[in-house]
This record gives C-alpha cells, structure tokens and sequence, in this order.
C-alpha cells in the first residue's frame, strides 16, 4: 500500500477520544485509530449492503408433498 498524507480538523472533543484509545490499545499513533475506524465504518457498509441485497427464495417452510399426493390420488 502506498500511504498519502492528509490533514483533517476535528473537535477536540474527537482528537482527545483518538488519543485515549491510541494509548489503551497500544498502537502507534493518530492514523491506526482512524484506520480502525474507517475499517469498522466499511464493514458496517457491507453488511448493509447485504442485508438491503434481495434474499433467494427460502423454501425450506414449503411442504412439497401436498402436490405429489395430489397427483398419486389421480392415478
């Protein structure tokens, strides 16, 4: 991966939550918390995005014998 640099302002009040969960999960610095962050963000998207997707026929409730003792009952 080939990492640009970018700045971006945020309340203090946000600045100071990054820096505490930096420090109480061990990591490097500002950028691993919003990596996670935007990680944590993508995944929700997906999971959206599959839950919105149109769901296969679900049959599994279906009872497909009525039909067939239908059909020996002609015989």
């Amino acid at each position: 991966m080939n990492p640009k640099t970018f700045s971006i302002t945020l309340p203090a009040k946000r600045l100071k939550f990054i820096d505490e969960y930096r420090k109480a999960h061990s990591l490097k610095g500002r950028s691993d918390v919003i990596e996670i962050a935007l990680s944590l963000l993508q995944e929700a998207e997906r999971e959206s995005e599959i839950s919105e997707a149109p769901e296969e026929d679900d049959l599994s409730d279906v009872d497909l014998s009525a039909g067939r003792d239908r059909d020996e009952q002609a015989d």
